[in-house]
């Protein structure tokens, strides 16, 4: 049969339609819960650019086509409090406040960082001094806490807990903190996936960027920049599958690792370099908008907002 022959055969032949996979009649396509964004280390002063820049950054938030649900704010609202006295604090919470009030609409859910809190000095009588102050111009009402928001269940913890001395902090969940935390997960729903923050990461890479940790050779990661109990809560959240994703900041670096089920991410930092450039060890300085899922995934995409 010549080729013009097995063409006109094969025009009488009756279509078919292009075989396709047989859909799994068990998948069900994953909805999306809620869209936030983090937005982190804003370390705010009274200073113009500090100012006008974090105003930037929340009017980008909210300009997006998807816009999210809230913002997370991941601690370090101001730039230090823990060497200033009161006067120089509340100059700076009042520089967070005046921009917020003109810039945002959304409302903001706070962790607190090392900078936000004023001094540790055992010394001080102040009622104020410690974290109080931080608690009540966040009003969060406490230090840590957990709440519920479209199916997902959020922890936020409190990392930062002074040394030994009261003089300056380190990064670690305490014991009265800690049996707070097991007794909340174990009254959550299994099926509730959970998101923990914590200012100071809890598993992250971000520790390695400076060689000036490396001393003879061995690594030598200081308490500040990662929990030291970590393995404690890794083997915690180890017996409660539902946990999911673990957020922080703290380290003004950008990672993502995924371990035991669990997502840590660090979000980088909306000062960038602390205000001295827009890039600090090769992340730039912005925010992240975190899709959290029915199925307990999570996505994260972060902006450059100027």
């Amino acid at each position: 049969m010549n080729r013009r022959n097995v063409l006109k055969s094969a025009s009488l032949l009756p279509f078919l339609p292009a075989l396709s996979p047989t859909p799994d009649s068990n998948t069900v396509a994953r909805k999306r819960s809620v869209r936030f964004a983090y937005v982190g280390d804003t370390h705010i002063t009274p200073e113009a650019k500090p100012m006008e820049s974090v105003a930037k950054c929340l009017q980008h938030v909210q300009s997006q086509a998807d816009k999210p649900a809230f913002i997370l704010h991941g601690g370090d609202v101001i730039m230090d409090a823990l060497k200033q006295d009161q006067s120089a604090v509340q100059k700076q919470w009042d520089a967070w406040h005046t921009v917020v009030k003109a810039n945002n609409t959304l409302p903001i859910e706070y962790c607190i960082g090392n900078h936000d809190v004023w001094g540790f000095e055992q010394a001080k009588n102040d009622p104020m001094y410690g974290k109080k102050w931080a608690v009540d111009l966040m009003r969060i009402g406490g230090r840590y806490r957990s709440f519920d928001r479209n199916g997902w269940h959020f922890i936020i913890l409190d990392s930062v807990q002074p040394t030994p001395d009261g003089k300056w902090y380190t990064g670690f969940i305490d014991p009265e903190q800690l049996e707070w935390l097991k007794g909340d997960l174990a009254k959550t729903d299994t099926k509730t996936p959970v998101l923990v923050l914590s200012h100071i990461p809890i598993f992250s890479p971000t520790a390695f960027f400076s060689e000036q940790n490396v001393k003879n050779g061995d690594w030598t990661i200081p308490g500040a920049l990662v929990l030291s109990n970590t393995p404690e809560l890794l083997k915690l959240f180890y017996q409660y599958p539902n946990v999911k994703t673990a957020l922080s900041g703290h380290m003004h670096l950008l990672d993502r690792v995924d371990y035991n089920g669990v997502t840590y991410l660090c979000n980088g930092a909306v000062c960038g370099n602390w205000w001295k450039s827009d890039v600090y060890q090769q992340t730039k300085a912005g925010y992240a908008l975190i899709d959290l899922y029915d199925d307990g995934s999570v996505e994260r995409t972060y902006l450059h907002y100027s």
